[in-house]
């Protein structure tokens, strides 16, 4: 035998046992019943050969052949009531040309034939169970290989990816700290001192949520996050993460919403809002606009949020799997990976999902369904009621519709 039973798909390693394993592909997709018949016309054959031919020919060895193959195919029980059919067949056949003398010596015959027929039973069944059982350890073995090799690449993309977002903060916070150290000798003003702290800030943020993500993806995976639900007004909830969203720089950003308040884990819904945005400036130039659409969803009752760009937008054979963890878009300014994967699995604790599309024209729309009941009242960014009769803002603080609120932030270029 090789380093390697063969399946049923594959070639049997040696001549005795390759009709076989071809038989065993021919039926392995056909209904059982396909191989009782098959056994049945085989064993018909030999016997209208046997009574054709006559005493001159021995046809012994021919009659282990239709148990031979039900045995292989149909299993240990079908094999032993080939075998039975198969010598009362052969005996009947004799009995009628006359070969055996009388029924004593035809039942003694019959005896002995049905016990060699037995062995081979058992023998085929049992060399089966062992081929079975090679072919599962095999298969095990493929899967942990498989595995272990995932795994490594996991590992190896894992790496590869946290040192490209490890290294631009970290090279940032150096260089700020040893200028701010030659701070006299470089006779730096007040306000290039408050520029370079606030880079130090805005890049321990950076690395704060790089440890954050990588935090919640390990919960994640050991299945220790469960949403906590309140009352969230995600328009508003985007409004707060767009004003504090420092990656934007100046981009036009645009929050549309009909008002929908929802239970939603606000905790983790602003950090799908955050990660959608900072993967919209990560992917568009400076300057190109970024809408976010929240909308009441009716089936499921929940809400519905869509961040779009006119960014390059998402090749068709990155959408099955940008969402997954350590998936990149490519370029130059491509993260961990992480951001995305997020998303997914935070909308997938509210019993929703994400996907991805194209906008008409150029760049992206990506949709995240967030079920949860819709309840009456407002709430604010944070999640806090502010009572059930409270009025809109008016149209001087930005919003334009009765139902539909859109705010338009104009933001400056950030300090540093």
């Amino acid at each position: 035998m090789g380093n390697r039973t063969p399946g049923p798909g594959e070639g049997g390693g040696s001549s005795s046992s390759h009709l076989l394993l071809r038989t065993e592909r021919f039926f392995a997709a056909r209904p059982r019943w396909v191989v009782f018949a098959a056994g049945a016309v085989l064993l018909a054959l030999v016997a209208a050969a046997d009574v054709l031919t006559g005493p001159d020919l021995v046809f012994a060895i021919f009659y282990l052949l239709p148990v031979a193959l039900v045995t292989w195919n149909a299993g240990r029980g079908a094999g032993v009531v080939g075998a039975a059919s198969t010598v009362l067949i052969w005996t009947g056949v004799q009995t009628a040309a006359g070969e055996l003398p009388g029924p004593p010596v035809a039942a003694w015959d019959a005896l002995v034939r049905a016990a060699m027929f037995l062995v081979v039973v058992s023998l085929l069944s049992t060399v089966r169970g062992m081929l079975e059982r090679e072919r599962r350890a095999a298969s095990t073995e493929r899967r942990a290989a498989e595995g272990l090799r995932e795994l490594n690449a996991l590992k190896d993309t894992l790496l590869r990816a946290v040192s490209h977002d490890l290294k631009g903060p970290i090279a940032a916070v150096l260089g700020s700290a040893q200028t701010l150290r030659r701070r006299r000798a470089l006779r730096l003003t007040a306000e290039e001192e408050a520029s370079l702290l606030e880079a130090i800030e805005v890049s321990a943020r950076k690395l704060d949520r790089l440890v954050d993500d990588l935090l919640d993806l390990d919960r994640l995976e050991r299945g220790l996050l469960e949403p906590e639900r309140a009352p969230t007004d995600l328009g508003r909830l985007a409004e707060a993460v767009v004003a504090e969203a420092a990656e934007l720089g100046p981009r036009p950003v645009e929050v549309v919403s009909d008002g929908t308040v929802v239970l939603l884990d606000r905790r983790l819904v602003e950090r799908i809002v955050e990660n959608l945005v900072r993967n919209a400036a990560r992917h568009t130039p400076p300057g190109a606009p970024v809408r976010l659409l929240v909308h009441r969803s009716e089936d499921p009752e929940g809400v519905l949020l869509t961040v779009e760009d006119e960014g390059p937008g998402v090749p068709d054979h990155l959408k099955p799997v940008v969402f997954e963890p350590f998936r990149r878009g490519g370029g130059s300014s491509a993260g961990a990976g992480i951001g995305l994967s997020l998303v997914a699995r935070f909308a997938e604790l509210h019993g929703g999902g994400a996907w991805v599309e194209d906008r008409p024209g150029d760049g992206a729309r990506f949709h995240v369904l967030l079920p949860g009941r819709i309840v009456a009242g407002d709430v604010s960014a944070g999640g806090a009621p502010e009572g059930e009769g409270l009025e809109r803002p008016r149209a001087a603080a930005g919003w334009e519709m009765s139902n539909t609120r859109t705010s338009q932030l104009d933001r400056g270029a950030p300090p540093w």
